[in-house]
């Protein structure tokens, strides 16, 4: 395809409609679900109810009761977006960038809250697209290796597609939001690598969708397209920020990404160690029984992997911890279980876990990075084996896509199933269960408000 022109591909695609099938449905339905999930739990902890509500909400506080107070859809979005991202709980996509394509459901949810009465297969497309636009540019372009942050995409996919709502899909307006997003430009990704890890990373989609929506709504009025802000050979995008390297799609958009997302499943751990903690639990009950045999605990995995959440330095807060392969692995050997509460300051055994940790020793697998980029593949591959004191080696166990990968989905569902009504239980109680089954069956010709009846039945 021709990836010279983010825009025209963006405005093209969003003035088709989505064909609507069995499979993109329920794979919609099920991004919905999770990512209510993540917003239900995230809301029943203090810091992020207060961080995301800008201090007026505490924690044990209903997300889609407030409502009444935060009316802009910019604002909407951004609470939603926070909520959804706080723990790194919700979906995932590894390509040549990474990518929280649920990070933009909060933008659909601030344009429809607002709209209540447009057609649920609406909200649905929109989700559907903001999802295929976000993949699509990380199967296209890497921006972690030019330094800069992967919620440039989100702020794209969000400002892009609300554009298309505001406007009816007019192509004029959508190209200029798209160009306005443009020059805007990227932000460092500093704040996700260590020694300046922080929250940041937590709220960082919740501020782009909020600014992807601000220029959305600018650019409902008339002024230039910037058409040549893209490939401008002096002041251009590609020029300035990716030192002549061509910002492009990977694969024509249509449904796909939303069909093949990463759904963090059994535990919060980055995805790139997914695969890793499960094969952990494999071998916990081994290194219970021969720990003190042990003199190094080797890691196999890609070279993404290595790169992004390799770290065995200090590590200063929950930030870092749920970002760094040793930690995570440690975790779950010891333990043989990982949950949110983990990587916080007063884990009870984040001293065993810091010295475990000081053992490991990453490697890359030059075949597992090669599957992990294979279009058809998309493997997120880790092994890990022991090391004995007397040179000998353990047994190996390897996993090459995990839990949440496509390829195991019919495995998986079940388990997200559990997981959202864990997530949502304090507020449904009995109702949980009812609930996933209720959004799951909405027709897609009703409202909009169909959805937040169902959310409000509690």
């Amino acid at each position: 395809m021709d990836q010279q022109n983010i825009d025209k591909i963006i405005t093209n695609y969003l003035s088709k409609n989505i064909v609507f099938s069995e499979e993109n449905l329920f794979a919609t339905k099920l991004s919905l679900l999770d990512t209510l999930g993540c917003i239900y739990n995230a809301s029943t902890y203090e810091d992020p109810m207060r961080f995301a509500s800008r201090d007026v909400y505490g924690a044990n506080t209903n997300p889609f009761k407030v409502l009444g107070d935060i009316k802009s859809s910019n604002e909407i979005a951004r609470y939603f977006s926070i909520l959804t991202r706080w723990f790194d709980y919700n979906d995932t996509f590894l390509a040549k960038e990474w990518a929280h394509p649920s990070d933009n459901i909060g933008t659909a949810l601030g344009y429809f809250i607002n709209h209540k009465e447009k057609n649920f297969s609406v909200f649905l497309q929109s989700i559907i697209q903001m999802y295929e636009i976000q993949g699509c540019l990380a199967l296209g372009t890497s921006l972690n290796k030019h330094g800069y942050d992967h919620v440039f995409y989100v702020k794209l996919a969000s400002g892009a597609v609300f554009s298309s709502l505001l406007s009816d899909q007019n192509y004029e307006s959508i190209s200029r939001t798209v160009n306005n997003i443009l020059q805007d430009g990227l932000n460092l990704r500093s704040y996700r690598q260590a020694p300046n890890v922080g929250k940041r990373k937590s709220w960082a989609a919740g501020d782009a969708v909020s600014r992807g929506i601000e220029l959305a709504s600018i650019s409902q009025f008339p002024d230039n397209i910037y058409e040549n802000i893209q490939d401008d050979k002096i002041w251009g995008f590609n020029k300035v920020f990716l030192d002549d390297d061509i910002l492009s799609f990977g694969k024509d958009p249509s449904d796909w990404v939303i069909q093949n997302i990463l759904y963090k499943v059994l535990y919060p751990a980055e995805f790139h160690g997914q695969s890793a903690v499960e094969a952990s639990f494999k071998l916990s009950d081994l290194f219970n029984d021969k720990e003190k045999d042990i003199d190094e605990i080797i890691i196999e995995t890609h070279e993404p992997a290595l790169r992004i959440i390799s770290n065995k330095k200090e590590l200063n807060n929950s930030s870092d911890r749920d970002h760094s392969l040793e930690y995570m692995v440690s975790a779950a050997l010891i333990f043989k279980e990982i949950t949110s509460d983990t990587y916080s300051d007063n884990f009870h055994g984040i001293d065993k876990v810091n010295e475990l940790r000081k053992k490991i020793k990453v490697l890359e697998n030059k075949d597992f990075t090669k599957n992990y980029y294979e279009i058809s593949k998309r493997h997120i591959s880790n092994e890990i084996y022991f090391k004995y004191k007397d040179g000998s080696l353990s047994k190996k166990e390897k996993v090459e896509t995990p839990i949440g990968h496509p390829d195991r989905r019919d495995e998986a569902v079940p388990f997200l199933k559990k997981k959202f009504i864990s997530n949502v239980f304090p507020y449904f109680g009995e109702k949980s269960e009812d609930l996933w089954e209720n959004i799951l069956q909405i027709d897609i010709q009703s409202e909009f408000v169909e959805l937040l009846n169902i959310l409000d039945n509690d």
